[in-house]
């Protein structure tokens, strides 16, 4: 395959003090990524709701809905996010050297993750890609790390 329909994006999670390296393996052609890190390897799909281009929800492989992505605009640079376990989120976008997406949770307001990716598109198609699965796959990233942190 090639790197336009398949690219391999680092991603790095700060969650209130524990670092994560993630690698995104983003497929816009399926609209899916895969998320890796150590032990975590898990391909997420990306839906929409009908013809709403504000609204996303995320499944795991399985087709078990895992969260949801409400945008607050037509720039996908703000919003709020969901997850299955009914935890709240409001995020923003803020390119820069990096792209950083900030989360913040509604119950915990000083609970911040932030999680940083290079900027690496070549082209519109590529950022578009990108930035279509950027909010779930942080969100995704959340939720595989606090299950894998309760496993422990």
């Amino acid at each position: 395959m090639s790197l336009a329909v398949y690219n391999a994006v680092p991603m790095l999670l700060n969650d209130d003090g524990h670092e994560l390296q993630f690698t995104l393996r983003l497929n816009p052609s399926t609209e899916s990524f895969r998320l890796e890190c150590g032990t975590i390897r898990r391909s997420i799909f990306i839906g929409k709701r009908m013809f709403s281009k504000l609204f996303q929800f995320i499944r795991n492989e399985y087709g078990i809905t895992i969260g949801r992505i409400q945008y607050d605009d037509e720039q996908m640079m703000n919003g709020s996010a969901t997850t299955e376990e009914h935890e709240h989120f409001k995020f923003a976008i803020h390119e820069g050297k990096t792209i950083e997406v900030m989360l913040e949770d509604d119950a915990v307001p000083r609970h911040k993750v932030v999680a940083s990716i290079p900027l690496t598109y070549s082209n519109a198609v590529e950022k578009s890609a990108q930035l279509k699965a950027l909010i779930p796959s942080v969100l995704a990233a959340l939720i595989f790390t606090k299950e894998l942190q309760a496993a422990v």
